[in-house]
This record gives C-alpha cells, structure tokens and sequence, in this order.
C-alpha cells in the first residue's frame, strides 16, 4: 500500500549473485537493504538496528566475515532484539557451534531453498515482532498499574492525616 512503512531486511554478502536471489525472494514482503561484506553490513545494522526486522548473513566474506559480525552484534547486545541467519555453502563444526554460542537464529545452507528459507525466516520475524508487541503491551501495563499504586497510597496517606487529625481533636470524656 502507497505510503505504508515495511519491515526491512537486510543481506550481507560478498556475493552479488547470492544477494540477488536473496532479494527476489523477499522483495514481496519487505524492503531490501544490501551490503557486499561484513563491514559495510556491521555499519549499516549500526546505523539504526530498530528498523531492521532480520539479517541474512553470510559466512566468508572479505574485510570481515560473518563471524567478526556476529561477534560485535553480540557484544552490543543486539543480538536478542535482532534476529541473525547465517547463510553459508559450508560451515565447519566449530563455525556452527561459536555462531549458535553467540546467538544466531538459524543457519541456512547454499544453495537456498527459495520456499524454505522464506518461510523460515518469515516465522521468526513474526515470533520477533510478537515479543517486541507483548514487551510494549506488558510494559504499558506495567506503567498503569504503578501510577494506579501511586493514587492508592495518596488516597491512604490522605485518609490517615484525616483518622489521625480526627482522634487529635476527640474528648476524652465523652469521645467525641
């Protein structure tokens, strides 16, 4: 729809092929953003991580690979607010074990599967947006139930002086 916001996704990879496949296969249902390495895509998530709704990031790549980046995703703490897919042709034991140790979501292999890899990260961008929805919803809450406390105990506060100014000025004899 003219004018509406969309979620948008961003590829890293040092592939111009591999970029373009990844695009044809989401441009229906997000905006696209490309990086053509690690660098150039670390700076862009940096640059405003809250308007991205997931990465695509490949493995080897020149100037830093995918790794370095999940590395410093996690050492900014983004990694739990922005969901992370490794796309590689072929990862190591030890390269699957650090990337899963840092927090990536899923690690998809080459050649895609255009329906798999779809559908896969589509289902996480959704259980993402559904947390960021119930952490608004639960800290909205949160908020109203505090101001709500804050009345309880000034209405109390207020009662006591009353019961308190009350008693003060009662007689002794006849309690009045």
């Amino acid at each position: 729809m003219p004018g509406e916001e969309r979620d948008i996704l961003l590829i890293v990879d040092d592939d111009a092929i591999n970029r373009a496949i990844l695009e044809q296969i989401f441009a229906d249902d997000y905006g696209v953003l490309e990086a053509e390495n690690g660098r150039a895509g670390l700076a862009r998530i940096l640059e405003g991580p809250e308007r991205l709704c997931a990465v695509l990031l490949d493995v080897v790549m020149p100037e830093m690979d995918g790794l370095e980046v999940l590395r410093r995703l996690s050492r900014e703490g983004l990694l739990e607010r922005l969901p992370v897919f490794l796309i590689t042709a072929e990862a190591s034991g030890q390269v699957l074990k650090e990337a899963y140790s840092l927090g990536v979501m899923d690690v998809i292999s080459k050649p895609v599967v255009p329906y798999v890899v779809r559908r896969r990260v589509q289902s996480v961008i959704e259980l993402y947006q559904a947390r960021r929805r119930l952490s608004r919803t639960v800290e909205s809450q949160r908020e109203r139930l505090l101001r709500q406390a804050e009345e309880i105990i000034e209405l109390n506060q207020g009662m006591v002086e009353a019961l308190a100014a009350a008693i003060e000025f009662r007689s002794e004899e006849s309690g009045d």
